[in-house]
């Protein structure tokens, strides 16, 4: 073989400055919000740029804690618990895209924050673009990651055409929903994090090199599973379409997508591109759902590109742009 590189340098690498989710629990509060409140963590940096950091479904903050160090040399970083996960209080009035979305409008409110970039990833992208189509003068940006996430969210109402169009995405949802419907002790996290077997196992359906993923960041997976707003957030999808109305985002948008993400089809890239006139793609190769936590250092350096728009060299062989 030649002297390529290696399609798997910096995979699930620890960023310089990387500690474990829980030594960031110092930086957690709670705010009271217009309608409920929502416990975040916030790292202030004066006269920067905010990024406030939407997690997935039956997550929390602890999802981009290894990156804390890296964005927050640069921006202040507001990484929230939506209501109803992690530590935010179950609220029935934000159990819908629509509410949850409003809900970090309201944080955002509370702390005097203007024009953040939001970053969103798989269920925090429907948030974050349910914000942008809500309240479109609010958003500085939008960065959606292991997402958008469109065809899935149909599977409630028309499941046979939805699982015929797609059945590997369909089988990943189910798969994910079975994993995220119930809290994991700290014993059982830890075997999983530290067993190359049991992450391939049960991670394979999501990322593209479950054994090559940090330990600590492993284990921070899967700290807030169980969550109570986790299965009517999912069933919400099935009266109220998150992806209806995208022609109503007017904030610069980008999606950093893993290409082997198996709940983010191509199809639903080409229709939310279709409709977002502001939105373009970043790809990133060899990489599925997770690419904040499989390619972090990529991760960063295309956030500080977006916000910045600094042309920053990347690594060898590039994904491609669009």
């Amino acid at each position: 073989m030649g002297g390529g590189a290696d399609v798997w340098d910096g995979y699930g690498e620890r960023l310089p400055g990387a500690l474990p989710a829980s030594r960031w629990e110092d930086h957690v509060r709670v705010v009271e919000t217009a309608s409920t409140p929502v416990s975040c963590v916030d790292l202030p940096r004066d006269n920067a740029p905010t990024l406030v950091l939407l997690h997935g479904i039956s997550a929390g903050w602890r999802w981009f804690a290894h990156l804390f160090p890296a964005l927050s040399e640069h921006y202040r970083v507001i990484a929230v618990d939506l209501p109803g996960f992690g530590a935010s209080q179950f609220s029935r009035r934000h159990v819908t895209f629509d509410g949850l979305g409003d809900s970090v409008v309201d944080l955002c409110d509370a702390l005097d924050v203007h024009a953040p970039v939001v970053v969103g990833h798989s269920m925090g992208s429907l948030v974050g673009t349910r914000a942008a189509v809500r309240h479109p003068s609010r958003l500085g940006g939008l960065i959606i990651t292991g997402g958008p996430i469109l065809t899935l969210v149909h599977l409630g109402r028309h499941p046979v055409a939805t699982f015929r169009r797609n059945p590997r995405s369909v089988a990943t949802l189910v798969a994910e929903s079975a994993m995220v419907g119930f809290p994991v002790p700290s014993s059982a996290s830890r075997l999983v994090a530290e067993s190359e077997r049991l992450r391939r196992a049960l991670l394979g359906g999501f990322v593209a090199r479950p054994d090559l993923l940090d330990t600590e960041v492993v284990r921070a997976t899967m700290h807030d599973l169980g969550a109570p707003a986790t299965f009517p957030a999912l069933v919400s999808a099935v009266t109220r379409d998150p992806g209806r109305d995208l022609e109503q985002v007017q904030c610069r948008t980008r999606i950093l997508r893993g290409d082997g993400d198996a709940l983010s089809p191509p199809e639903d890239v080409e229709t939310f591109l279709s409709r977002v006139p502001s939105a373009d793609e970043v790809r990133f190769a060899h990489t599925g759902h997770w690419p904040h936590i499989e390619r972090p250092r990529r991760f960063v350096e295309e956030v500080h590109r977006f916000v910045s728009s600094d042309d920053v060299a990347l690594g060898p062989d590039p994904s491609p742009r669009r």
